[in-house]
């Protein structure tokens, strides 16, 4: 058996010494692991010390600090489009979001962010694992990330933790509303707390966020900030969920320190959540009215990408569509030989797809096909 690498820059190496604690208590590490995780007990206990000095150097000001506008959030399931568009729309300089420095070193970006800011630089070169779009230092992340560091309350844990399938519920976190009001709570003072940090350091601009997670918290983000604003992504279901299968598969094999999920778990816990997720988000965006909203799909959105944002930001009201249009003109053609992954299609897939979200292919018009047929 082939030994496993040990890294620097773990996703979970950042994680803050109290978490990483908890993490390890509740969840199996794998003896053949126990290297890596000495290598993150190491990155976290040299880090926690400062991130614990910089939480109290900024209580202050970060909770004096408001939002002056509440964020615009860009949602749809993993794999559905959002990190292109967002990518995109966050060229308009207007917008604040989560940088990588604040993504993946959460509670080290204001003192330490120059060091850490040359590092990633250097370390994000390259592909991402999932697709074939490159990590850069100056496009925007999840904010969903930067909770990984200082709570148990995410999903993403489930990718070091998959422990053959017990890891699935991380995904506790991604229904708020479902929560204990404990846990509930929790969850929104840490949430809050984490855009009034980036917003006070990114000099009080508006957020625009992205984080599939949200796409199960709608109601309860339109709750929290009421002015919040909405651009809903969607795209064919067989592609968004052979994709997903993909990138939770490859992340897995990569940052997994207990046995990872086989892909036919993967394949039946996807499908299951995506009909989840999608059950909650309709009814979330049935309810808000249709000034904050608008319902973007993917694969017309990719052809005429130019008229689409404007149509974004008139349709919500967003200002200065002409002066970020330079900027979105260069980053789209910047992608120009920008190429997707290509994928088979088992048929088991189809057929899950098919038994479980036929409510889907309802709503947005997607043809549904059997078995060895192709997908378009």
């Amino acid at each position: 058996m082939e030994k496993p690498e040990v890294t620097f820059g773990h996703m979970l190496s950042t994680v803050r010494m109290d978490v990483w604690l908890k993490l390890i208590k509740e969840n199996r590490i794998d003896r053949k692991h126990i290297p890596q995780a000495i290598v993150i007990t190491l990155e976290s206990a040299l880090l926690t010390p400062l991130a614990y000095l910089e939480y109290v150097l900024t209580w202050v000001p970060v909770h004096l600090h408001k939002l002056k506008k509440d964020p615009v959030y860009i949602v749809g399931f993993w794999r559905s489009g959002t990190s292109y568009l967002h990518n995109l729309i966050t060229r308009d300089p207007q917008w604040a979001w989560f940088d990588p420095v604040s993504t993946m070193t959460f509670g080290n970006s204001f003192l330490l962010r120059k060091p850490l800011t040359a590092v990633l630089a250097k370390n994000l070169k390259g592909a991402r694992l999932m697709d074939n779009l490159e990590y850069e230092i100056d496009l925007p992340m999840e904010e969903g990330l930067a909770m990984s560091g200082i709570t148990t309350l995410e999903v993403s844990h489930m990718m070091a933790f998959p422990d053959r399938g017990r890891g699935a519920k991380f995904l506790y976190a991604v229904f708020v509303d479902s929560m204990s009001s404990k846990d509930r709570r929790r969850f929104w003072l840490i949430y809050n707390y984490i855009l009034k940090k980036v917003s006070w350091m990114k000099g009080g601009k508006q957020l625009c966020l992205k984080s599939p997670d949200n796409t199960a918290r709608i109601g309860f983000l339109k709750r929290a900030y009421p002015k919040a604003k909405f651009i809903n992504i969607y795209r064919n279901p067989y592609v968004v969920v052979r994709s997903a299968v993909h990138m939770f598969s490859t992340e897995m094999n990569k940052f997994a320190i207990s046995e990872p999920c086989s892909d036919e778990y993967l394949l039946d816990r996807i499908c299951k959540l995506f009909e989840a997720v999608y059950r909650r988000a309709f009814r979330d965006l049935d309810r808000i009215p249709e000034k904050d909203k608008v319902d973007i799909k993917y694969e017309d959105f990719v052809t005429d990408q130019e008229v689409y944002m404007q149509m974004i930001y008139e349709k919500l009201g967003l200002e200065g569509y002409e002066k970020a249009k330079p900027y979105f003109k260069e980053y789209i053609d910047s992608m120009q030989d920008y190429k997707t992954n290509t994928y088979e299609y088992p048929p088991e897939l189809i057929r899950k797809v098919n038994e479980r979200m036929s409510f889907y292919f309802e709503r947005y018009g997607y043809e549904m096909i059997e078995p060895g047929e192709e997908v378009r």
